[in-house]
């Protein structure tokens, strides 16, 4: 395994602070604003996803405590139009899967109706070669 040259560890690692930074600021503007704090609403704020907000351990821990101070998290609506989140990434991506998996059905069921037909003409032409060899 070959490891990245040192000047991409550096923009990296600046990377990541950045975002833990942002993330706590927003963990911090939705704690003093009252509003309800849960991983998709810091990782709106603070414009990071919740992939990233659940792999960081302080954050984590941050996040659950205020979420456990607050109480249940009311029922919002799922995910609003437009949203640019994670899951509307995953939603894309699900969506492009069924379209693909049904054009490959069709596929198939293509292929085995081909196969049945070059396996039915097989099948005769066997019958009646069998029936010049017996003569």
């Amino acid at each position: 395994m070959t490891l990245l040259p040192k000047h991409l560890r550096q923009a990296t690692r600046a990377r990541t602070q950045e975002a833990e930074k942002r993330a706590r600021t927003a963990l911090a503007e939705l704690a003093k604003a009252g509003k309800p704090i849960s991983f998709t609403a810091v990782a709106r704020q603070a414009g990071v996803s919740t992939d990233f907000l659940y792999r960081s351990p302080e954050l984590r821990t941050q996040i659950e405590r205020h979420r456990a101070k607050a109480g249940p998290v009311p029922a919002g609506p799922a995910d609003p139009p437009g949203d640019s989140s994670t899951s509307a990434a995953v939603r894309a991506l699900s969506a492009r899967l069924t379209r693909q998996q049904e054009a490959h059905r069709e596929e198939v069921a293509k292929l085995r109706q081909a196969l049945a037909i070059a396996q039915g003409e097989n099948l005769d032409l066997r019958r009646r070669l069998a029936r010049y060899e017996a003569d």
